[in-house]
């Protein structure tokens, strides 16, 4: 959220499960090896400058805010800043 009000980004956000089997194997002889199955959520958001690649037609995607909407910062400096900070994004 921080870099979408200082660039205007194309986002795409996916919610997905997995299933993480932990093994135990006994230390002593004569024991069972135990299984511990447990549900892992994840979150993945895709950042793009230009949304090349994106489906611009999912759940989960954000369009870049209107440009009278970005804030200044390290990115988009006001005239007073002289620090520029360059971030490569993926797109």
């Amino acid at each position: 959220e921080i870099l979408k009000r200082k660039l205007p980004l194309h986002q795409v956000t996916t919610l997905s499960s997995s299933v993480l089997i932990d093994v135990y194997e006994p230390l002593e002889e004569g024991l069972d090896i135990v299984e511990s199955k447990r549900p892992v959520s994840c979150m993945t958001i895709t950042l793009s400058k230009d949304g090349a690649g994106m489906d611009l037609n999912d759940i989960g995607y954000q369009p870049p805010l209107p440009l009278e909407e970005i804030q200044p910062g390290d990115l988009n400096p006001r005239s007073d800043d002289l620090n520029v900070l360059t971030i490569e994004t993926k797109s």
